[in-house]
């Protein structure tokens, strides 16, 4: 597939129905990330400058992640928590880094999109008015940037720094998974960017919270071959999880990250590895029994559980260990031999 082919459709879908989709409700997945948040406003943007139509950007959850609330403060990112019932009651609506069959978003059940833009692969119960999936790019706004530059829409300095975040944190400054499309998309709004507003964005203050979350991490940590893993606990935000991964992905010598936590009675995961051909996506999905569970792409992968708010410690323990030595022993890793280095 051709770059842009996603752009054209775009605009051609936005230009062709106008005002006939106003008021638009743009779905994010739920406790948004910047790829989330950028790629949603600039499609809000884009459909008000080439239908006139009116959007709302809404979200299930809570942006929890200092940077992420930080990016969404800053550059005053028009997205805001979704009311009870709201979806119900809007006539149109689009998703955006998501898909209606994935469990980490609140579209009603049988609701069929207007429009969908994401980059996660296709599920195969996925359907919208018109699905835009492209798995060829490593951010979900990278299909928005081809589009806003193939309409010659013009782009805020507040945007185009939302857009350089939510590319750049997505594929972690371009390191990570992504495509001569990601670059020449991240490129392209750089010199528009507010590095003041970067900087602000990627060094936030940070609660306390955030830090004795580090600390367990840190102190729970354990090592089997080139995997360091964590199980976290209770954390106060899901996003934590993803987070943790990432970090505990740079001791030295590892090629896998696996991180475990509870968030209102479910289990979320988190893979990551620095192997571009790790599978990470697939594997979790097995890990958690397929179905709509879990999924990714090949170095990163997120997914959850169902445990039940009032189960006891005991089955929170086993489906803990039970992802775990099932992920372990998928690398051919014995999970008895688990060590923890960082433990006095």
């Amino acid at each position: 597939m051709t770059p842009g082919f996603h752009a054209r459709r775009l605009v051609k879908f936005l230009t062709e129905k106008g005002r006939a989709l106003s008021p638009l409700t743009i779905l994010t997945h739920d406790h948004p990330d910047p790829d989330a948040l950028a790629s949603a406003w600039a499609l809000a943007h884009l459909a008000q400058h080439l239908g006139k139509i009116r959007c709302r950007v809404v979200y299930g959850g809570a942006i929890g992640r200092a940077e992420n609330r930080m990016m969404a403060e800053r550059l005053l990112v028009p997205a805001r928590p979704l009311r009870k019932g709201e979806l119900a009651a809007s006539p149109h609506l689009a998703l955006v880094d998501t898909q209606p069959p994935f469990k980490n978003n609140r579209c009603p059940p049988r609701r069929v999109p207007d429009l969908i833009v994401d980059h996660h692969p296709r599920h195969a119960d996925t359907q919208a008015g018109l699905a835009l999936i492209d798995e060829a790019v490593g951010a979900t706004t990278t299909v928005l940037v081809e589009a806003l530059a193939l309409a010659g829409v013009r782009v805020p300095r507040r945007m185009a720094t939302g857009i350089v975040y939510g590319i750049g944190s997505e594929t972690q400054n371009l390191g990570r998974e992504a495509t001569p499309r990601d670059m020449d998309a991240y490129q392209a709004f750089w010199p528009k960017a507010s590095m003041k507003a970067l900087w602000r964005i990627s060094y936030p203050q940070r609660s306390e919270s955030f830090f004795a979350t580090t600390a367990r991490a840190i102190r729970g940590a354990f090592v089997v071959g080139r995997v360091v893993g964590v199980h976290l606990g209770e954390v106060e935000t899901p996003d934590r999880v993803a987070q943790i991964a990432d970090f505990l992905l740079t001791l030295e010598g590892m090629r896998w990250s696996i991180v475990t936590a509870r968030f209102h009675g479910r289990l979320h995961v988190s893979l990551r590895s620095n192997d571009p051909g790790a599978g990470a996506g697939r594997l979790l999905k097995r890990l958690l029994g397929g179905g709509n569970r879990g999924g990714g792409h090949a170095m990163i992968a997120g997914g959850s559980r169902e445990v039940g708010e009032a189960a006891p410690e005991e089955r929170w323990r086993e489906t803990e260990d039970k992802v775990a030595a099932d992920f372990l022993a998928s690398l051919g890793l014995d999970p008895l031999e688990r060590r923890w280095p960082f433990r006095e």
